[in-house]
């Protein structure tokens, strides 16, 4: 057991090597934290929402022409989660790493990584799909398998 449990920990590693990853800086101001000065957590989720669209757009990718070349009405998130490790306080720069962790017929998970000074922070993920409008109801969205170029530009 403890060979395979290595050897997956190494093919994990060696494939988080390969993967691309978008990092950017945050200042965490006044208004992103609580009474205690640590940040109100909902913010965690607008920086990772913010960081996924910084990625795309730094492989060629922006979301308007997304809609405009593909038909697409968004990557509207399906499920999020974040664990909260260590605490990121009122002027504290922070780092958040986002990558591809996942890509499905549909769907794609991106997962992110905030650093405070080096340390893991916080990690989370969403699941996105690529949405259009549905055929038969313009008031809904429907999910469509998401073009090879698309994941092929994360590669």
């Amino acid at each position: 057991m403890r060979v395979a449990s290595r050897r997956g920990a190494i093919i994990r590693r060696l494939r988080l090597e390969r993967v691309k990853t978008y990092r950017h800086n945050v200042a965490v101001h006044w208004g992103d934290t609580d009474p205690a000065r640590i940040v109100f957590y909902p913010n965690y989720f607008e920086w990772f929402d913010q960081s996924t669209r910084l990625f795309f757009d730094s492989v060629g990718l922006d979301w308007d022409s997304l809609g405009k070349k593909y038909g697409i009405m968004g990557l509207p998130i399906v499920e999020a989660k974040a664990r909260f490790l260590a605490p990121c306080k009122f002027r504290d720069e922070i780092v958040i790493e986002s990558h591809v962790d996942k890509w499905n017929d549909k769907t794609f998970e991106v997962g992110h990584a905030v650093l405070n000074r080096g340390v893991r922070a916080v990690e989370g993920y969403e699941i996105r799909v690529w949405a259009h409008r549905h055929p038969e109801d313009p008031d809904r969205l429907k999910a469509m398998p998401i073009p090879a170029e698309i994941k092929a530009a994360f590669e």
